[in-house]
C-alpha cells in the first residue's frame, strides 16, 4: 500500500513538475513585470502633467472670461450748429402825405 502511495504521489509530482515556473520563467515575469511597471509610472507622470496644463488653462481662461469689459467710451455729439437765419429788420415804411394840390 505504502509503494502503491508513492507511486500515485509520483506520478502526480511527474504530471505537475513540467508546469512548475524554472527559474528563467521568475526572472523572465520579473522583467517584464518591472517594465510595466515603468511604463505605468511614465503614463501616471504624462497624465499628470496633461491634468495641471489642463487645469491651468481653465484657470486662466475663466479669469479672462470673468474680468470685466472695459467700458465703452461715452461720445458725446455736439448737436450741430444751427444757421441762424440773419435777423432781417421789418422794413420801414414812411407814410407821406400827398403834397397838397392847388
Amino acid at each position: 500500500m505504502d509503494n502503491e502511495r508513492q507511486m500515485a504521489l509520483e506520478a502526480r509530482f511527474d504530471m505537475i513538475l513540467p508546469t512548475l515556473a524554472t527559474k528563467s520563467d521568475i526572472e523572465a515575469l520579473r522583467a517584464e513585470m518591472h517594465k510595466m511597471s515603468a511604463e505605468g509610472y511614465r503614463w501616471m507622470v504624462a497624465s499628470m502633467i496633461g491634468m495641471f496644463l489642463g487645469f491651468g488653462g481653465l484657470y486662466f481662461a475663466s479669469n479672462n472670461a470673468a474680468k470685466p469689459q472695459p467700458a465703452a467710451p461715452v461720445v458725446v455729439q455736439a448737436p450741430p450748429a444751427q444757421v441762424q437765419p440773419i435777423q432781417t429788420l421789418p422794413p420801414i415804411v414812411i407814410y407821406v402825405t400827398p403834397p397838397a394840390q392847388k
